[in-house]
């Protein structure tokens, strides 16, 4: 006879354990109606970091819409703030006061723009404050239906260069057109200032060939036979739409194709600055929530060919950390292709090994083993504060280390005690 433990002791556990989860509950239910009534009477700015028209407006606009339906009293007020990739508008939302006041969307292609550093970037995503996402989106390699481009071949055989469509550097269509050109080897220049439809129209009056975006986005432009699909990255795919993921099979193509599959995962979201207060927070992840399961709002998204398949606050908040956590390798390649000067990294830790002369030393960064070539020109190395030659490097010292990953790993500096 198997052994059965003690059924009242099993209830009362159950019972405790269960009231605790309700107590959580009732914490949250309660913060956020405070954080609610904070909104009556105020006024939230909802900044979308493009021009007026596409997907992110469109997004931006019924988000706000029905957010102040479920923040009583409360009046959102859309403000497009395009350029420079989007960076302008995330810049703006990122810094604004924490009140609870401002909140934005902006594109994936800025977690590359942290990820390499790029110039004019004045945000860390993993500090601003994350309400939702509103879809996953796959991204799509569309031409217009005049060209005579048929499959992914045809971008690489073309005799004259293929012109995409981009708003700037930096944005996604940016990003993810200029890895995958360089990995394929596509004969293609990109075209510069086309914001939200702005590419569709330029199709149409034969200024451009071929763009990359995302798929609702595009789904229109196509069935009205403007433009067909030649190629889908991520998502559930298309009938008659080749998966890239099927057709690539270099090894750099193949780690640039996951990339990209992995950010139409965190497709339309909405973020306010780092540190707004929790229950302000709780209210506004709590009217995304009611906003994206009101049954008007998503016949509205798909009656405009809009996915909404959401996610919320933390959850978000970590997936956004992951897309940022990408080993150096992959960092390196990605600043190669985009030709952006990588990041370094700056660690604190005691040399591994040293060689005779000093020109190779060995340490750990997060765990991982680094083998890194000091440059006897380039490197700058301080010794208890004091100006050092590598060869006086020794096993067990303690450094602060900066460096570029990937390659030889080479330092910037090395400052050791």
């Amino acid at each position: 006879m198997l052994h059965q433990p003690n059924l009242a002791l099993r209830t009362g556990a159950l019972a405790a354990a269960a009231g605790i989860a309700l107590a959580g509950v009732t914490a949250r239910d309660a913060s956020a109606a405070d954080g609610a009534a904070f909104y009556k009477g105020k006024t939230v700015t909802y900044v979308v970091a493009t021009g007026a028209g596409g997907g992110y407006d469109f997004y931006g606009r019924l988000v706000s819409k029905y957010m102040q339906k479920y923040l009583p009293g409360s009046t959102f007020v859309v403000k497009n703030v395009p350029g420079a990739g989007h960076i302008i508008g995330a810049n703006q939302i990122a810094n604004a006061k924490a009140t609870g006041q401002t909140l934005g969307i902006f594109n994936t292609g800025l977690i590359f723009a942290q990820l390499l550093g790029r110039k004019g970037v004045k945000f860390d995503l993993t500090k601003m404050t994350w309400i939702g996402k509103a879809a996953t989106d796959p991204r799509v390699i569309m031409v217009a239906s005049q060209t005579s481009i048929k499959t992914l071949d045809d971008l690489k055989t073309a005799k004259t260069p293929v012109r995409f469509a981009t708003a700037g550097v930096g944005s996604s269509a940016y990003n993810d057109t200029m890895m995958l050109s360089k990995a394929l080897g596509w004969n293609m220049k990109m075209i510069f200032g086309y914001d939200g439809t702005d590419a569709e129209l330029a199709m149409r009056r034969g200024e451009i060939d071929a763009s990359l975006g995302s798929l609702s986005s595009a789904t229109l432009f196509v069935n009205n036979g403007y433009g067909r699909f030649i190629a889908q990255i991520g998502g559930t795919p298309n009938p008659g739409v080749p998966m890239l993921a099927n057709i690539v099979k270099e090894k750099n193509a193949k780690s640039i194709t996951a990339l990209i599959a992995s950010q139409a995962e965190l497709a339309r979201f909405t973020a306010g600055p780092g540190g707004i207060p929790a229950d302000r927070t709780a209210a506004l992840i709590a009217a995304y929530k009611k906003s994206m399961e009101d049954k008007e709002l998503v016949a509205q998204a798909e009656k405009a060919g809009r996915p909404v398949e959401p996610l919320y606050g933390e959850d978000v908040a970590k997936a956004v950390r992951a897309a940022l956590d990408q080993p150096p390798e992959t960092v390196a390649m990605v600043s190669e292709i985009l030709n952006i000067k990588p990041p370094s990294n700056k660690v604190s830790i005691k040399l591994g090994t040293v060689s005779p002369d000093g020109r190779v030393i060995t340490f750990k960064d997060s765990g991982k083993d680094i083998k890194s070539k000091i440059s006897g020109s380039r490197t700058k190395i301080t010794i208890n504060g004091k100006p050092g030659k590598r060869s006086a490097l020794k096993a067990g010292m303690s450094c602060t280390i900066d460096y570029k990953p990937g390659g030889e790993n080479e330092p910037i500096t090395v400052d050791c005690k």
